[in-house]
């Protein structure tokens, strides 16, 4: 799985920390916001809106971080985001 972020992004911090803390193994691909990287036609072509983060995982690609925690914290069995509803809630 590849992580596309910056650290500068509060979302991409959100999702690199959980990620760091369940010891998943990701990718890091640093989109450079500085440079205006993240609205490049490479990038756009992972995430149209141009936006930071995005997961990839094969062919499935998640733009939107707490999108991206759940799918994480579920592929990988995390207790982070219970299976019960009434758990989550």
């Amino acid at each position: 799985m590849q992580l596309y972020c910056h650290p500068a992004s509060t979302t991409s911090r959100m999702v690199m920390l959980f990620a760091a803390e369940q010891k998943i193994p990701l990718e890091i691909k640093v989109v450079d916001l500085f440079t205006g990287e993240h609205q490049g036609e490479a990038f756009k072509k992972i995430n149209p809106s141009g936006l930071v983060p995005a997961l990839q995982d094969d062919q499935l690609i998640l733009t939107e971080s707490s999108a991206i925690l759940k799918y994480l914290a579920e592929k990988t069995g995390s207790n982070a985001y219970p299976k019960d509803l009434k758990d989550r809630a």
